[in-house]
C-alpha cells in the first residue's frame, strides 16, 4: 500500500474501552432510531424472549403479598419498545385474575430521546398507555430514582456496548490492549480528514450526521501494554479469575455491565424481583480459554465486545447479590415453550449453498425458508414483515424479492432473528429439504451448537 492510499489515524492509541465508548457514542448520537437498520436482536419484533420473560416475571410477582402497592419494571435501553409491548400484552393477557399486571409500571429508561420517541410509537407498547413512562437518562446518573424503589429491572444487549478493557496474560504479567482508529479518506469521497477528524475528536453530533457512512470505514490497529490491575474494581476477584485464564488469550473485562450491576444492587428493593440481563458471550470459563474465539464486533461502526459472562458473576457475588443465574437464553425459551428452539438465521446458516450464494440469492432462500416454516408458526400479533431489495440486486431477482415479502403472512415469523421450535422445524421438513436443506445439518443445533460465543440470560437477586 502506497504512502497515498494507507488510512490515516484519527486519534492516539488509547485503552479499548475509551475508544469503543468514544465511537459509541458517536454511532447512537447520529443514527437515532436508525440504528434497528445495522442489526436485530432476539426482542427486536420477535415476542418469544418477552413472553418468557413475562410469564417468569408474573410467576415471581403473584407470590408477593398482595398490598396493591406498585410494581416498578425498569428496562435499561429499550430498543425499538417491542420487549416493553410484547411484554405488557401477555402479561395482561395470563393475569386473568389481575394480580399483576394492573399494579405494574413500566419505565423505559434511555439516553437517546430519538430512540425513546421512537419506542413510544410502537403500535404493540402503545396499547399501554397508561401502563409505562419514558425517562431520558444517562445509565451513570440515575439518581432521580429512590435506593431501593424498583421491583425489577430488564436489559438487552446492552454490557456489550458499554466500556469494556481487554486483558491478555503473559506468563507472570498483564497486557492490557490499546486501540488506534484509522480511516482512508480516500473511501470517503469529498471528505476533508482534518476537519472529519477534528468533528470525531470532539463528538461534534450535528456534523457527523451527514457522515454516517465515513464510521464502517474505521479500521483499528491494536497494540498491548503492560498493566497493574491494582487500582480496578474488586481486585481480588478479578485477580482470581484472571489466574484460571490461559495465556494469549484476549479477555474482555466488562467494566460497564459491573456498573449496571452497581446501580441495579442499588435501585432495587430488598423484596425484588432482581435485575435479568441478555447478551451474548463467552458463557463460562471452558469458552473464555477457546483459542481463536472472537471477542469483539463492529456492526456499521459501532465497536462492542462479547461479554464475559463468568467474570460478571463472579462481580455480582461480590456486589452482594445472595442469587446469580445463568442460562442459555435458547433453553430459556425452549422451556417456556416446551420445545427446543433456534433462530431462523441459524436455520438459513446450515443451508449447505449459503455462503457461496450471491446476496440476493440468500435473500431469496430466507424469503423462500420464512414462506416454509409460516406453514407451521403462527403469531400472536401481526406484523408486515419489510424485507427491502440490497442495492446491486437484479431486476429479476428484485421482482421475486417483492413478491415473495408481498405474500408472507402477517401472522408468521415476524424477524431473520426470531425463534422456532423443533416442533414448527419438524413439520415443515419436507419443503426445506425442497429448498435444499438437510436435516442432518440443522437437527443438532435444537441440542446446542458448541460455539464459543453464545446468547446467554443472567438473573441476579
Amino acid at each position: 500500500m502506497n504512502s497515498q492510499t494507507r488510512p490515516l489515524p484519527l486519534g492516539d492509541f488509547k485503552p479499548a474501552d475509551q475508544w469503543q465508548t468514544h465511537v459509541n457514542e458517536i454511532f447512537y448520537g447520529i443514527q437515532g432510531p436508525g440504528i434497528h437498520n445495522h442489526f436485530q436482536t432476539y426482542v427486536s419484533l420477535d415476542h418469544r424472549l418477552a413472553h418468557a420473560l413475562a410469564e417468569d416475571y408474573y410467576e415471581q410477582a403473584r407470590k408477593r403479598p398482595d398490598d396493591k402497592q406498585h410494581l416498578f419494571v425498569m428496562e435499561w435501553g429499550v430498543g425499538n419498545g417491542n420487549l416493553a409491548g410484547c411484554f405488557l400484552t401477555h402479561l395482561q393477557s395470563i393475569d386473568t385474575e389481575g394480580r399483576v399486571y394492573p399494579h405494574t409500571r413500566y419505565v423505559l429508561c434511555d439516553f437517546s430521546m430519538e430512540i425513546l420517541k421512537g419506542a413510544r410509537n410502537n403500535p404493540r407498547l402503545k396499547q399501554h398507555t397508561e401502563k409505562f413512562f419514558a425517562v431520558r437518562i444517562d445509565a451513570g446518573h440515575m439518581d432521580c430514582f429512590r435506593k431501593g424503589s424498583v421491583d425489577k429491572i430488564f436489559s438487552n444487549e446492552i454490557w456489550d456496548d458499554l466500556a469494556t478493557k481487554v486483558i491478555l496474560k503473559q506468563g507472570n504479567s498483564l497486557h492490557e490492549e490499546y486501540l488506534q482508529p484509522l480511516i482512508d479518506p480516500n473511501l470517503a469521497v469529498g471528505m476533508n480528514f482534518e476537519q472529519f477528524a477534528e468533528w470525531f475528536n470532539t463528538k461534534n453530533l450535528d456534523a457527523l450526521k451527514a457522515w454516517p457512512h465515513a464510521l464502517p470505514l474505521i479500521v483499528w490497529e491494536r497494540s498491548y501494554q503492560r498493566v497493574d490491575i491494582d487500582d480496578w474494581p474488586h481486585t481480588e476477584t478479578l485477580q482470581a479469575h484472571v489466574d484460571r485464564l490461559e495465556e494469549a488469550i484476549p479477555v474482555p473485562v466488562n467494566l460497564g455491565a459491573l456498573a449496571t450491576l452497581k446501580r441495579a444492587r442499588h435501585l432495587l428493593n430488598d423484596n425484588g424481583l432482581g435485575y435479568t440481563g441478555m447478551d451474548y458471550g463467552m458463557y463460562s470459563l471452558r469458552e473464555l480459554n477457546f483459542a481463536g474465539r472472537p471477542y469483539f464486533n463492529l456492526y456499521g461502526g459501532q465497536y462492542t465486545f462479547m461479554v464475559n459472562f463468568e467474570l460478571l458473576g463472579d462481580w455480582a457475588q461480590a456486589e452482594g447479590f445472595s442469587s446469580v443465574e445463568k442460562e442459555y437464553q435458547h433453553r430459556f425459551v425452549g422451556k417456556n415453550l416446551n420445545d427446543r428452539v433456534i433462530s431462523v438465521l441459524e436455520l438459513v446458516q446450515t443451508h449447505h449453498g449459503a455462503h457461496d450464494m450471491a446476496p440476493w440469492d440468500r435473500d431469496i432462500l430466507m424469503l423462500r425458508t420464512l414462506h416454509a416454516l409460516n406453514t407451521a408458526y403462527k403469531s400472536p400479533y401481526r406484523h408486515k414483515m419489510e424485507y427491502p431489495p440490497m442495492e446491486g440486486t437484479p431486476d429479476t431477482s428484485r421482482q421475486q424479492m417483492i413478491e415473495l415479502v408481498r405474500t408472507l403472512n402477517i401472522q408468521g415469523v415476524p424477524d431473520t432473528v426470531a425463534y422456532v421450535t423443533e416442533s414448527e422445524v419438524r413439520r415443515v421438513a419436507d419443503q426445506l429439504a425442497s429448498l435444499g436443506y438437510d436435516e442432518r445439518d440443522y437437527g443438532s443445533l435444537f441440542h446446542g451448537s458448541g460455539e464459543p460465543i453464545s446468547f446467554v440470560i443472567m438473573s441476579f437477586r
